[in-house]
């Protein structure tokens, strides 16, 4: 039994809690600071930073494609010297793009736990081991036992980020700029898509690897100079490390115990957290929610339309891979830039909606082409050529409305929804099963396209975003202009989901 004295407020219900949220009279709050926004530099500094991070992730994914290739007409040369053992088949090929699922899968899980043993921030540095590692098996490594182990590491550390940096963003930044600033982490995801794939034009995968060891360290190195969150801080009853925090992070005219009081009041006196309060539907609830998103993320379709996006650009003329990996990589970070923007101005739900309804439109789209253009297996070119312009279309749109909201908002959400105490192992558990379900999908959709077809596979996806529009607008809260605090006090008390919390007492 921990024998030291418990300096936080005693712990109290929902309903008792909710005045406490508010900041006491004659105070100001950050949220109506006036030089909130003016000093929101330093959250802004802080979420860039951690974004580096995100960056790494999307860069790991990006290295796949414009790897491939070299990688195997290296190792093909290399069978002619040094024997059989050394040859990349395309089944192989395969399995070092899924690796990095398994990897992430067990990161996802290390990242729950060390985000609360180590903290957020130390948690983010760490990252930087099974990436660098990664990569130098990559650059240095001389058979394919290496290049797979090197990526199971990057998984590993592409894992840890996909859960670390979403919730230190959304734990350093105020309620009115954490939708567009926890938006960057998608935004900075597409920008490592793109700049793998633009310099996957010029060098070769070894020195490739060589960058992604240099993003590594810059993100390690960045996160020195930032502070840990304030509230794991508050949670281990630091509140003097808590306070120099938020100093950093809101400036020094913020209302800083305003703050701290709002974060106390909502941390439980027990800190110790059981798998059997997921039970309790104040947990319960945000889990399904969260883990649903995820699945919905992953099975809408996304990774096959990426997946036939240099196939459908060939057909309009597009005849270079690159430019048309490049092309989707720079449609993604456009339209993730324009969801970042709204995020805060039209909210979660609504843009839910719209990226969903627009992905159904694009999957019934995509649908048609492959059924108008497919005769018993096999293409007939003279109509893939006349309806590209149907495939292109559809497949913009689809790019499109995903990077809008489903490829952003479900982690967005995964970071709101969890109380303090929660928020690190049901963050585990939501990355975990995001990876599991993107392993399952990558492994299952050429068996799916050769037995079903790719009309009837894309039908499949589009009523996966149709479920998903539906369960948004039926069982997601809108958490915009929202607080942590209050976000945990809706799910404690359900009558207060559809309320603006500005407008209780």
């Amino acid at each position: 039994m921990d024998s030291k004295i418990n300096t936080r407020p005693a712990y109290r219900p929902a309903t008792e809690r909710t005045s406490l949220l508010r900041a006491p009279e004659g105070h100001t709050q950050l949220a109506g600071d006036p030089k909130g926004e003016a000093e929101s530099f330093p959250s802004v500094l802080a979420t860039l930073i951690a974004a580096l991070g995100a960056l790494c992730f999307g860069y790991a994914l990006g290295f796949s494609s414009p790897a491939t290739y070299d990688l195997k007409a290296q190792f093909d040369n290399a069978t002619v010297e040094h024997g059989p053992h050394l040859q990349l088949s395309s089944a192989t090929l395969s399995w070092f793009g899924s690796f990095i699922n398994i990897g992430a899968m067990i990161g996802g899980l290390l990242a729950g736990f060390l985000a609360d043993f180590v903290g957020r921030k130390m948690g983010l540095m760490l990252c930087s081991l099974p990436f660098t590692a990664g990569w130098c098996l990559i650059a240095y490594g001389e058979n394919i036992a290496m290049l797979f182990a090197s990526r199971i590491l990057i998984g590993l550390g592409v894992g840890m980020v996909s859960l670390m940096v979403p919730v230190y963003i959304a734990e350093v930044v105020s309620s009115e700029m954490r939708g567009r600033l926890g938006a960057v982490n998608q935004l900075s995801i597409t920008i490592g898509v793109l700049i793998a794939y633009a310099l996957g034009t010029v060098l070769t995968y070894k020195w490739l690897a060589i960058v992604g060891i240099g993003l590594s360290a810059v993100h390690a190195i960045g996160m020195l100079f930032l502070p840990e969150t304030p509230r794991w801080l508050l949670g281990r009853e630091r509140r003097e490390e808590a306070k120099k925090s938020l100093h950093w992070l809101r400036g020094s005219n913020a209302a800083i115990d305003d703050e701290c009081y709002s974060i106390e009041a909502a941390l439980d006196s027990q800190e110790s957290m059981s798998f059997k309060e997921f039970c309790k539907p104040s947990l319960l609830r945000p889990l399904v929610i969260v883990l649903l998103m995820m699945v919905f993320q992953q099975w809408s379709g996304i990774n096959a339309v990426i997946f036939y996006a240099g196939n459908i650009l060939k057909t309009a003329g597009f005849h270079n891979g690159n430019v048309a990996s490049i092309a989707v990589a720079g449609t993604q970070v456009v339209f993730t830039l324009i969801a970042t923007l709204l995020m805060d101005k039209l909210g979660r739900r609504f843009l839910l909606i719209v990226a969903g309804s627009g992905m159904v439109v694009a999957a019934v789209g995509m649908g048609i082409y492959y059924l108008l253009t497919t005769k018993h297996g096999v293409p007939d070119q003279d109509l893939v050529t006349k309806l590209s312009p149907l495939a292109i279309a559809s497949m913009v749109l689809y790019i499109a409305k995903f990077s809008l909201g489903v490829g952003a908002i479900p982690w967005l959400i995964m970071s709101e929804l969890f109380p303090n105490r929660a928020r690190s192992a049901a963050s585990g558990i939501a990355t975990c099963t995001n990876w599991l379900n993107s392993f399952v999908v990558t492994l299952t959709f050429q068996r799916m396209s050769d037995s079903f077809g790719m009309d009837i596979v894309f039908w499949i996806y589009g009523g996966v975003c149709m479920l998903l529009v539906i369960f948004v607008a039926l069982v997601v809260p809108e958490t915009k202009g929202r607080s942590l605090e209050e976000i945990e006090e809706l799910f404690e008390n359900p009558t207060s989901i559809n309320s603006d919390p500005r407008d209780r007492a």
